[in-house]
């Protein structure tokens, strides 16, 4: 029986490839992880950062006062922040 290559094996392995095939094995192990586990919306936790992320984008898109903001005064409040 062949013995199954240690994860420090395998990682040392692919940090020796040209980035092109290091790329190339990327892709072909996301797909595998898809294929075996899933997508994401499995994951347990999604509901609650889901709905924080409306929370926060009600937040941003409105007035204290409940008023919806603008694309301009949206705009315009972000790019004084950055």
């Amino acid at each position: 029986m062949t013995k199954q290559p240690a994860y420090e094996e395998a990682l040392a392995l692919a940090t020796t490839l040209p980035l092109d095939q290091l790329a190339q094995l990327v892709v072909v192990l996301s797909e595998l992880l898809q294929k075996r586990y899933g997508t994401w919306t499995a994951l347990q936790g999604v509901d609650e950062v889901r709905d924080y992320l409306e929370w926060t984008r009600f937040r941003d898109s409105h007035y204290a006062d409940g008023r919806r903001k603008n694309p301009q005064e949206f705009l315009a409040e972000v790019g004084e922040e950055e």
